[in-house]
């Protein structure tokens, strides 16, 4: 069987949350929308920042995609077919935010039957550094968040007769990786309890849920809240490449291939469970990724 027809998404429509690109760079939550649509399915991009879902939009157009305004004919009206994928602003931690978001992606495309929500801040400092707000920050985007898009999407799903929810957490949340940020690493083991928890529950409903667990991942967020544990971000880069069983860091893509895989029919028997994406890391004699 070919790869195409392996992750066929013909039919499915997808909630993608926080898969918008800052600067066009090409991170977890891109790299998951636009393998999305190239395995057929039509997507609603969500993201807090317009600008992201800017830049998103202009570079799924230039790859071919139809978006929901470029497919706006002269009376004003959806073509044929219909858009490949539509794009909205919302917050993860305003419910009445989310709630408008898939709204916007039923009106548009259809009630969502895939969510994919690739939403995680990272907060450093210690118990000793960091105080509770900051520390509920986290745990409000990461977790809390994810339970909101949860809920708004069960109700679609349950209408469709079934649906497949994709979370992306991190091996941060499986064990200490030696950075300092308690705040993350708990939202993230939460938020793997969190998906487990919801599949358990509503499998008898033909709903699925399923987390991702990256691990070492070359994306732009690196260079802005992980490179300071460094002395530069070339010694970074050298570090975490080091790391890994495999030599190298993963790239998006290697997330977003496996997030196609359990959105698709072919994994229709997968649920509750969370597969690291990290070379091997997790398995290895722990060592953490920087000293402290």
């Amino acid at each position: 069987m070919g790869k195409r027809a392996m992750s066929d998404l013909t039919g499915k429509i997808v909630m993608a949350i926080g898969c918008g690109t800052p600067d066009g760079q090409v991170n977890n939550g891109f790299a998951a929308a636009r393998a999305f649509l190239a395995a057929g399915a039509r997507v609603c991009i969500v993201d807090r920042d317009p600008a992201a879902l800017d830049h998103a939009r202009s570079a799924l157009q230039t790859e071919g995609h139809l978006g929901a305004q470029a497919s706006l004919e002269a009376d004003g009206h959806l073509g044929e077919n219909g858009p490949d994928f539509t794009t909205i602003a919302a917050d993860v931690s305003d419910e009445n935010s989310l709630a408008a978001a898939f709204a916007h992606c039923a009106d548009v495309l259809a009630a969502p039957t895939v969510l994919h929500y690739n939403v995680g801040i990272v907060v450093n400092g210690g118990l000793d550094t960091l105080d509770a707000a900051a520390f509920t920050t986290a745990l409000d985007i990461n977790l809390v968040g994810a339970f909101r898009a949860m809920k708004l999407a069960l109700r679609h799903m349950r209408e469709a007769g079934g649906g497949s929810i994709i979370t992306v957490s991190s091996v941060g949340g499986m064990r200490h990786m030696g950075y300092d940020y308690p705040a993350y690493a708990a939202s993230k083991a939460g938020l793997m309890e969190l998906t487990k928890a919801t599949a358990l529950q509503h499998a008898h409903e033909g709903i699925r849920a399923n987390s991702i667990a990256p691990g070492l991942i070359e994306t732009p967020l690196i260079h802005g809240s992980i490179s300071g544990h460094y002395g530069s971000v070339e010694e970074m880069l050298a570090a975490r490449h080091a790391l890994s069983p495999t030599g190298r860091m993963g790239r998006p893509e290697d997330i977003a291939e496996l997030a196609v895989f359990l959105a698709s029919d072919v994994s229709a028997y997968i649920n509750a469970t969370v597969i690291p994406v990290d070379g091997g890391l997790i398995q290895q004699a722990a060592r953490p990724v920087v000293k402290g």
